[in-house]
């Protein structure tokens, strides 16, 4: 119950907060004064509760002095049950009730959820620890200027208990002493609570406590209003200013936000506007509070579902297996609740509270703000929803969040003319009636689509249960290698990128060492930008590149893309004398958590699942690396903020997004557990492997997401650790150290196994290639491999994959990491890994032979980013025009890649 009431009611002020921090942390950097910012953000916001607050004192206050006399009266006369029979009939008469006497200390109850939610986030915020602010050495714990002995004296929480005294003594002069007495005792109340506690929260409430002196300081003024206004344009001049001049962001968000702080300059003409439209188009609906009513009622309910049901819904039972066994939580169910939860918290019970605390002109705006909110939420969700690539299962998408001018253009003209016929609905007699049953249809319909989408949702979640990577505390010897016969093993490295081996063994002369024996082929190509189409020609060769699989137009993708994962292997235990274990292969039987049952028809075929399966033990080995359910804290919250951001206007998403961010304040913990559980697979790969002195060889495929992540690690190993200190010489690669970080971390990982063959006498004997289905587009990059100025719509990089190869050795080999330029592409793996092992290898699917690609041209190189199979066709992909390439001979150059642009 508790957990109910407080994702209920004081996550939402938790969210407002958390922002309000984020916002002013990026403008001035500093955690100081982005914890003011939060104070004087909620003190804006619970400005004109405060004033109906004080209206409502206000009258509680006359009342009492209009009944004093009679109630004293009645006290002197009366005793017993006959006094309370009186004075029960002397309340009736002067139509009061003793609760309304509550009135009076409203004011202090707003203050309750409010403190409540900034204990919740100041309190434990990790970047206030150990960060000074002027007096303050860290405000993650009591400032403690100085001691007395053993008690620490706390300067902080004596000021704000001053200031606090003197606001209260300025409001309360002319009270009575009964109504001063519980205004001074919350204040060292406050200060009893607030003692100890971090520096960062005492100075919140310290600011707090600021504003409420300036606002009874204000209370006074002859004109409180146009100071206000005043000051509020000083201070608007003063940000835009900043974020001008001096700030150094992205110059499109400080354009939004300049652009959101001028409207403070326009207060006036915004008043003026509101009255007009309640005295004009609204003028029926100010005066019919059940009309009124029913539209605020069924807009509110329908944004709480559309924002928390709706779109997570639909987000989930795309893809439910993401959303499965994350943590300990296992049914993706959990996460539509949770959701919705928050969404009902803002919608439903903020949004009535702050209705009814108005008059009729009020709730009519509010009313009507709901229902504009619908409408707008309604056409941005489902009109304008935009495509930004893959969507992690912690709501991270693999592109950035970019949408052209011209549709963003469109999207603003929709919204206006959206809010206009709204406005002439509601004018209308007529039809403004038809208003409500609309917005009683739309709530309707949300319902029923959450309800189908939820029970489809469980639905594949039974079915998929039982087929699902089960957490397991114990290792198994999966791969086993020979020590006598020869060995080949193939790392599939997810966007591992090739123009980051050289910056990376630059900066770490030791790694390259270890991989010595290794040559790296610097001119490779894939043949797309993602996994999907990229995948497939790596695992199963030059048959299954995009163009020659369309040529196969009678058997389905699915079944293609199937038979590229298995050829190696079946050609291993097929055609020559091998046993074979493959783990994880890329969007087995088109699921994103592999389904390794693909391998069942062939019993010399090991198929497993091992990504997920050691996350739990590496966390538990490791307690000072990462927090505990990051991802499903993560999901938790990200998931109301992705509703958001599908419902806002297409120009304000990339700042909602904020870099896939979602303006949370702990920045490492959104997909850093995602992250593990894939580096979790390489880090027990020792553990995993066992060697054996049979006459078979082994075929090992091993695919590893680890790069394709993009976090931050500490240098050197690159380990996963809650806070990163030290980045390296790779620190210059400022906008892309998440990616170079796990790549280096993928290097550091291999490299311990590669010394586990060595030390039992499997190295020599091993063929390791490491190769990439794509690269990544990098936009920081020192040492650029195109050498010509761009020419192409899209960044190549993204057709750069890693392809690392070391063959097998003796005492005579040369022992020296080389670099080869000549022309190739990761459907050569295939031919790589038979080299010398199968004289003539057939494709055992197609029957027709395995060979080198020996041009020095690949065709039908795709930039069209198709990541989803339910996007594609059944039986062939069909490509986006200018989007399929012919590269020759040097891909680094701009002018050998011919085709549409």
């Amino acid at each position: 119950m508790a957990n109910f009431l407080y994702t209920l009611i004081i996550y939402p002020l938790i969210i407002i907060i958390e922002s309000a921090y984020q916002l002013v942390y990026t403008i001035l950097k500093n955690e100081g004064f982005a914890v003011i910012g939060v104070s004087i953000a909620v003190s804006l916001l619970c400005l004109p509760l405060y004033i109906v607050a004080e209206k409502w004192q206000q009258v509680e206050r006359n009342k009492q002095k209009q009944m004093e006399n009679g109630i004293s009266r009645i006290k002197e006369t009366f005793k017993g049950d006959e006094q309370y029979m009186i004075l029960s009939a002397f309340y009736r008469e002067n139509h009061y009730h003793p609760l309304m006497a509550l009135r009076s200390s409203f004011g202090l109850l707003i203050q309750i959820p409010f403190f409540m939610a900034a204990y919740s986030f100041l309190s434990t915020l990790p970047a206030l620890q150990e960060k000074s602010f002027y007096f303050i050495k860290d405000m993650g714990k009591p400032d403690a200027i100085f001691s007395i002995g053993n008690f620490p004296i706390n300067i902080l929480p004596i000021a704000m208990t001053i200031i606090n005294i003197a606001g209260s003594a300025i409001y309360t002069k002319g009270f009575k002493l009964k109504e001063k007495i519980p205004i001074y005792v919350m204040a060292l109340i406050f200060l009893a609570i607030l003692y100890n506690s971090p520096a960062g929260l005492v100075l919140y409430w310290t600011m707090n406590n600021v504003f409420s002196l300036v606002k009874n300081i204000f209370y006074k003024l002859k004109k409180p209003l146009l100071v206000l206004y005043m000051i509020s344009c000083v201070f608007a001049l003063s940000a835009i200013s900043y974020i001008l001049i001096i700030h150094h962001g992205i110059l499109s968000k400080r354009l939004v936000l300049c652009a959101i702080t001028a409207l403070l300059f326009f207060t006036p003409l915004f008043v003026k506007a509101v009255k007009w439209f309640l005295d004009v188009p609204l003028k029926q609906l100010v005066e019919n509070s059940k009309q009124r009513l029913a539209l605020f009622a069924l807009s509110t309910i329908s944004l709480a579902l559309l924002a928390g049901s709706v779109i997570p819904s639909y987000t989930i039972s795309s893809s439910v297996v993401e959303f499965m066994n994350i943590d300990k939580i296992s049914n993706p169910n959990f996460y539509l609740y949770n959701s919705f939860l928050q969404s009902a918290g803002i919608f439903i019970f903020w949004f009535t509270c702050v209705y009814f605390l108005f008059g009729k002109k009020i709730q009519t705006c509010i009313a009507f703000t709901c229902v504009l909110l619908l409408v707008w939420g309604i056409t941005n969700t489902f009109a304008f929803a935009g495509d930004y690539g893959t969507l992690s299962s912690v709501l991270i998408f693999d592109n950035a969040v970019q949408d052209s001018s011209f549709i963003k253009v469109i999207n603003i003209a929709a919204l206006i003319l959206s809010a206009a016929c709204l406005t002439l609905l509601l004018k209308i007699t007529k039809a403004k009636t038809a208003v409500i049953p609309c917005c009683a249809i739309i709530l309707m319909s949300f319902f029923f689509i959450s309800l189908v989408n939820t029970v489809k949702i469980q639905n594949e979640y039974k079915s998929l249960a039982s087929k699902q990577v089960q957490e397991s505390d114990k290792i198994e010897k999966v791969f086993h290698l020979s020590k006598t016969q020869k060995n080949v093993v193939v790392f599939m490295m997810d966007r591992a990128a090739n123009a980051l081996v050289s910056p990376i063994f630059k900066a770490y002369p030791d790694l390259k060492e270890s991989y010595k024996d290794f040559t790296l082929y610097t001119n490779t190509l894939s043949y797309d930008i993602h996994t999907l189409l990229g995948a497939p020609p790596l695992y199963g060769g030059y048959e299954y590149t995009p163009l020659e699989m369309n040529k196969r137009s009678s058997v389905p993708l699915k079944q293609k893309h199937n038979e590229s994962l298995l050829l190696m292997p079946r050609v291993f235990t097929e055609q020559a004398n091998f046993t074979a274990a493959v783990s994880d292969l890329s969007w087995a039987n088109y699921t994103w958590v592999p389904d390794m049952s693909i391998c069942d028809p062939y019993p010399k075929i090991s198929g497993y699942n091992l990504e997920r399966k050691y996350t739990s033990k590496w966390v538990n080995e490791h307690p000072e690396s990462v927090k505990p359910n990051a991802s499903s804290s993560a999901i938790k919250r990200n998931f109301l903020w992705f509703a958001l951001f599908k419902e806002c206007p297409m120009i304000l998403r990339d700042s909602i997004y904020d870099d896939g961010n979602w303006w949370a304040s702990d920045k490492n913990y959104a997909d850093m557990m995602e992250f593990i559980s894939y580096y979790s697979v390489l880090d027990y790969l020792p553990q995993m492997t066992d060697f054996t002195e049979n006459d078979q060889g082994s075929f090992l495929l091993i695919e590893s997401q680890v790069p394709h992540e993009s976090v931050e690690l500490q240098a050197p190993d690159f380990v996963p650790v809650k806070k990163v200190t030290d980045k390296g010489p790779l620190e210059e690669w400022k906008d892309d150290y998440g990616c170079i970080s796990t790549n280096t971390a993928m290097y550091r990982l291999v490299e311990k196994w590669i010394e586990y063959l060595k030390q039992n006498e499997c190295y020599n004997n091993t063929r390791i290639i490491l190769v990439a289905d794509h690269g990544v587009g990098l936009s920081g990059n020192p040492d650029n491999f195109f050498t010509e100025d761009a020419e192409l719509s899209f960044n190549p990089d993204h057709n750069h994959p890693l392809l690392l190869v070391k063959d097998f050795t003796d005492e005579t080999s040369k022992n020296e990491f080389r670099t080869d330029s000549s022309f190739m592409t990761n459907a050569d793996v295939p031919s790589l890994a038979f080299s010398g092992i199968i004289e003539n290898p057939i494709n055992p699917f197609t029957n027709y032979p395995i060979v080198k690609h020996s041009q020095k041209e690949a065709y039908g190189v795709c930039s069209d980013g198709m990541y989803d199979p339910g996007k594609n066709g059944t039986y062939a992909y069909t490509f986006k025009n200018g989007t399929l390439f012919n590269v020759t001979d040097d891909m680094s150059k701009y002018s050998n890649w011919k085709g549409e642009r």
